[in-house]
């Protein structure tokens, strides 16, 4: 990409849908329901959150950045929002071209302008500042007060992801398992050498997550200047959004990226309803004929023979000259079919 282009604010639209799968894996399990994976309970489909979603990408952009030249992460895990914003205004404020400014409007929209450069995650996602930084707290019986307060009350954000959601109804398998090593010793049982434990996992499932990039959100004095190369960024980041990300409750190999199509529109609005570009790629279950079985339900299905990927290319908005204004950008190993 060109130095120039790539420092610019994105000019239209940019629409994504992405397809994984999750193979005996917890997606995202509900800390508030002994970290079973999320379910609606009226249709039976699982979902993960869009925070959920967001932790992953600002995993993947921490790691291939290293937090280094204006990518940093502000939601960070080992941090504290309200000092990793103090420290930040703190220089922002040292600034000699902050000490120029006269208002309190200047100086919101350079802080502004400031944290979203140095910040990728609110240059993308946006952020919340409200926060009291001013109320006193206590070091043994000496209270201290911090006067650091941004200016900024409230950033939008371009980047806006939906939840994403099964395709099919899940089910959940609730495995019971033994650690050998109790946690800790337990004087009434002195001769316990074991413990039980519980895993939940999904056996099988494919879910399709959806979001945007806002043109308008971007640019201009009220944007967060997210731009061609941030764009970029975030590409490569949904591409390989389960790249280091394994863990006890999601083992490597476990969840995949299928599919992913990025639909970049001409106009900063876009070319069509944002719902109707999304609703272009498709996933729907077929079954599949597998050792003379025919799997004709859902929660039987265990890999993506099952399922069928299609992506509608007709009716796309035309330009002049017969053109389609949305260009389509595919990924992933799963071949769609065009209808």
């Amino acid at each position: 990409m060109n130095e120039d282009i790539s420092k610019k604010t994105i000019a239209s639209r940019v629409d994504f849908v992405l397809v994984f799968s999750v193979d005996n894996a917890n997606p995202n399990g509900d800390p508030g329901y002994d970290n079973r994976p999320r379910m609606d309970d009226h249709t039976g489909k699982g979902f993960m959150t869009d925070v959920c979603l967001k932790r992953k990408i600002r995993n993947r952009i921490e790691m291939m950045k290293e937090l280094k030249d204006g990518y940093d992460i502000w939601v960070r895990s080992g941090t504290y929002l309200r000092k990793t914003v103090e420290n930040a205004i703190e220089i922002i404020r040292k600034e000699k071209e902050y000490e120029k400014l006269k208002t309190d409007k200047e100086k919101a929209d350079y802080e502004k302008r400031r944290l979203c450069e140095q910040f990728f995650d609110i240059r993308a996602f946006g952020g919340v500042l409200t926060f009291d930084s001013e109320s006193a707290g206590e070091e043994g019986q000496v209270k201290t007060t911090t006067k650091t307060k941004s200016k900024v009350s409230q950033i939008r954000g371009p980047v806006s992801i939906q939840y994403a959601k099964s395709v099919a109804p899940i089910i959940v398998e609730d495995d019971e398992i033994t650690r050998v090593c109790p946690t800790q010793f337990d004087k009434n049982k002195p001769e316990k050498q074991t413990e039980m434990g519980r895993k939940k996992r999904v056996p099988f499932a494919v879910y399709v997550a959806k979001g945007s990039v806002s043109a308008r959100l971007a640019e201009g004095e009220k944007g967060t200047g997210f731009s061609n190369a941030d764009l970029q960024l975030l590409k490569d980041a949904l591409k390989t959004l389960f790249l280091n990300d394994e863990s006890t409750a999601r083992p490597i190999g476990s969840m995949i990226m299928q599919k992913g199509i990025f639909f970049t529109n001409t106009a900063k609005d876009g070319d069509e309803a944002v719902h109707k570009t999304l609703e272009r790629l498709k996933v729907e279950f077929v079954g599949k004929e597998e050792n003379g079985f025919k799997v004709e339900r859902p929660e039987k299905a265990r890999d993506m023979g099952c399922y069928k990927i299609s992506l509608d290319k007709e009716n796309l908005p035309k330009d002049d000259n017969g053109q389609p204004k949305i260009k389509i950008e595919e990924f992933g190993d799963y071949a769609a079919v065009n209808i």
